[in-house]
């Protein structure tokens, strides 16, 4: 192989950014759902012990957050398995945010 080839299969290989880039994206989605459930955690114990509020309006947002990143999992592995769990997420999601929207 001369230099333009090994040149031209390093471009194609990398064309969607190198190794390192994806894992650090990986990672970074990996944090950013950690500091979801911990932000939601946080203050629905806030709530739940000073003002004695309902949680249905940030469970609804922790729900759909799971229901969404399941869905694009879903989408490129189209496991059974991850298509039960992103429905049922979706379906949890749905029904805090009724219940926010009824109870308030």
């Amino acid at each position: 192989m001369d230099k333009a080839e090994v040149l031209e299969r390093s471009r194609m290989e990398n064309r969607h950014g190198d190794e390192r880039d994806r894992g650090i994206t990986i990672e970074s989605g990996t944090w950013g759902a950690v500091s979801l459930a911990a932000a939601t955690a946080v203050v629905f114990l806030v709530r739940l012990l000073s003002k004695g509020g309902r949680p249905s309006d940030l469970l609804a947002i922790l729900f759909a957050y799971l229901a969404a990143a399941n869905a694009y999992k879903w989408s490129r592995t189209r496991s059974g398995w991850t298509l039960l769990v992103t429905v049922l997420y979706s379906v949890l999601a749905l029904g805090w945010l009724c219940a926010y929207a009824v109870v308030g």
